[in-house]
């Protein structure tokens, strides 16, 4: 598993860090984590594909859209993905996202947390070395 959940940061919301070789990676590992807090993942099929494409001031921001976006998306139309493709632009301030997923089936999905928004509490994007890391505080 990419990333690991940080139980003693929040204790009233969900943190956890992921770290990846690229940018791309730890966006779709961070994408893969929230979607794992939302719902178990082999009860997920991929019948349904979204494109997403946003631009943001910086790649931290950039993070947080996306996030803030597939939350938005599973609240307004009701879709979780499991397979998760992004490419983030060389400056860091744009990607494309190339979704897998469905509607939700509060019979089938083996439904976990519903989670609110993510917080900008520790939220942060650094380079380290050879790894790309966040740490994500989701609201529940």
């Amino acid at each position: 598993m990419p990333f690991k959940y940080l139980p003693d940061i929040a204790l009233a919301d969900i943190a956890f860090e992921v770290e990846s070789t690229s940018v791309d990676g730890l966006f779709e590992d961070c994408a893969r984590a929230l979607s794992d807090i939302m719902v178990d993942p082999e009860t997920l099929g991929s019948k349904t594909s979204r494109r997403v494409s946003l631009t943001s001031e910086d790649l931290d921001r950039l993070l947080y859209d996306f996030l803030t976006e597939l939350i938005v998306i599973k609240d307004v139309d009701s879709l979780l993905f499991r397979d998760v493709q992004v490419d983030v632009g060389a400056d860091g301030k744009a990607l494309t996202a190339d979704l897998r997923g469905e509607p939700i089936d509060r019979v089938r999905h083996g439904l976990r947390n519903d989670v609110k928004a993510v917080t900008m509490n520790m939220f942060g994007v650094r380079h380290e070395g050879s790894k790309w890391k966040a740490t994500i505080v989701l609201d529940i």
